[in-house]
């Protein structure tokens, strides 16, 4: 590796440095640990206005070759079938606390491709199974198109699968409506993702509004996207944090963030391995492992729930390293740990 290289892709993380999200920022309504390590989410512009007109379609996909990915879980898997689509059963997750105030969870799914007929009919809103929850500053969100019975019975008490009258266009059921609603507590698992409703294929739609019906642009607080042009993005794409922001306009891919826990990722890439660092960081866990082989070409980590300030670097030469844990000594902090493959050294520094 040359010297500049190597030194502009030194890692670092602060728990401080976590601390800066705006407090009105929510959580993203799906994580990257129900997902196999490689896989991502992406969405797209909603086609809708109105109180849609922020809203997210989400889907999950795998890389197949070339900067292409694929919603299906293998090559050449039936797309009429809803289990071969990645994102299906994935778990919702709450973006915020709040109160239910409509629900509906019986509703039967569709066959990819096209609405079940009751949809057109009326007696299926065009949310199908969902939770509309308003959230305690006032603003209403929509988690829709879950599985059928996947939305537990203590978040929503009706178990009818059709409305009990036509209701054609209408995005929520006529019979949905909840009395002193469950209460649910941000990053509280809400049901699982499937394709009911107007919806022609698995997906999950989000979306949050006023109580004046006017769209409200969602925040996330963690989490890094990557430009999704054309369907296209490279493996080694440059990730950007949210950071308390939304999502860029258009085509986006996603890297949720995992949940707090202990998690073990080895074989990355040197030049991946920055976007996972950040990726974890941004989590809420810090490093326990660095280790790097191949003279720094391969990275193999542990990471544990962050706690106190710690800073963690990668690619230094033993210069950088020595000079590094002088200067972390006289900040007050201690080596946790440390590994070289070659010329190339890592350290782990805490308080």
């Amino acid at each position: 590796m040359k010297a500049l290289r190597t030194l502009t892709r030194v890692a670092l993380m602060s728990s401080a440095l976590l601390s800066s999200v705006s407090s009105l920022a929510i959580d993203f309504p799906l994580r990257a640990d129900d997902l196999n390590l490689n896989h991502r989410y992406t969405t797209d512009t909603h086609w809708s206005g109105g109180a849609q007109a922020n809203a997210l379609d989400i889907v999950a996909r795998r890389h197949i070759g070339n900067g292409k990915w694929d919603y299906l879980k293998t090559d050449g898997a039936d797309k009429k079938v809803n289990s071969n689509y990645i994102i299906y059963g994935v778990k919702i997750r709450a973006m915020e606390d709040g109160t239910v105030v409509n629900c509906w969870r019986n509703a039967p799914q569709n066959t990819p491709g096209s609405n079940h007929a009751k949809v057109a009919e009326g007696y299926i809103a065009y949310a199908g199974n969902y939770l509309y929850v308003r959230h305690d500053d006032g603003n209403y969100a929509l988690y829709a198109h879950a599985q059928p019975g996947s939305i537990p019975t203590a978040l929503c008490p009706h178990n009818a699968t059709y409305n009990s009258k036509a209701e054609p266009g209408y995005v929520l059921n006529g019979d949905g409506g909840v009395s002193n609603g469950a209460r649910i507590t941000k990053g509280q698992v809400l049901g699982l993702v499937g394709n009911v409703g107007n919806s022609s294929g698995p997906h999950l739609h989000v979306h949050m509004q006023t109580s004046g019906n006017q769209p409200v642009k969602m925040k996330f607080d963690r989490g890094q996207t990557t430009p999704f042009t054309n369907e296209t993005a490279s493996v080694n794409a440059t990730w950007t944090l949210l950071n308390g922001k939304a999502l860029p306009a258009g085509e986006v891919m996603v890297w949720a963030p995992h949940s707090v826990a202990y998690w073990t990722v080895n074989n990355i890439p040197d030049e991946r391995m920055q976007a996972w660092f950040n990726h974890f960081a941004d989590s809420g866990v810090m490093p326990n492992v660095y280790a790097c082989t191949d003279n720094g070409q391969i990275y193999n980590t542990g990471w544990v729930p962050s706690s106190g300030s710690w800073y963690a670097f990668h690619g230094m030469s033993l210069t950088t390293f020595n000079n590094k844990s002088t200067e972390l000594a006289n900040q007050g902090y201690t080596r946790y740990g440390w590994w070289y493959c070659g010329s190339v050294y890592t350290g782990i520094w805490r308080k």
